[in-house]
């Protein structure tokens, strides 16, 4: 199974794949992707095919998205908006959308950059339940 945790930071996607099967699983590939202008329509045409090529390489059978508020205190800015319904629109798969607090219950992935590590614990929360 693959499971891609996303995690919207600004104006990037920060994402963590992890690969495995019955509770083992491996970080396979970790990145960032970044969205430059979210005015323009060549930079969301460009951020969509970033995003389209991630998914036809990674092939995920699950989406682990950190849920961001829409409104509120600590809502979500437009460029993770954005963002997240290209991802959206663009998924052949299964999408969740994991709480804050189930994220803060998983540990941190080792060897892996902090901006990175709540899509890992995204992807993770996301691996628990599937597992069950």
């Amino acid at each position: 199974m693959n499971v891609l945790g996303v995690e919207f930071d600004a104006k990037k996607l920060n994402y963590v794949l992890l690969v495995g099967d019955a509770g083992e699983f491996a970080v396979a590939q970790s990145n960032r992707l970044e969205i430059t202008e979210t005015r323009t329509r060549e930079s969301l045409r460009a951020f969509q095919n970033a995003v389209t090529t991630l998914l036809n390489v990674t092939k995920p059978d699950v989406i682990a998205i950190k849920d961001k508020p829409e409104s509120g205190q600590m809502r979500a800015g437009a460029a993770a908006l954005k963002m997240e319904g290209i991802l959206l629109a663009a998924a052949a798969c299964e999408v969740e959308f994991v709480s804050g607090k189930r994220i803060n219950a998983c540990e941190t992935g080792e060897g892996l950059k902090a901006y990175h590590q709540p899509a890992y614990k995204a992807a993770m929360a996301s691996v628990r339940k599937q597992v069950g």
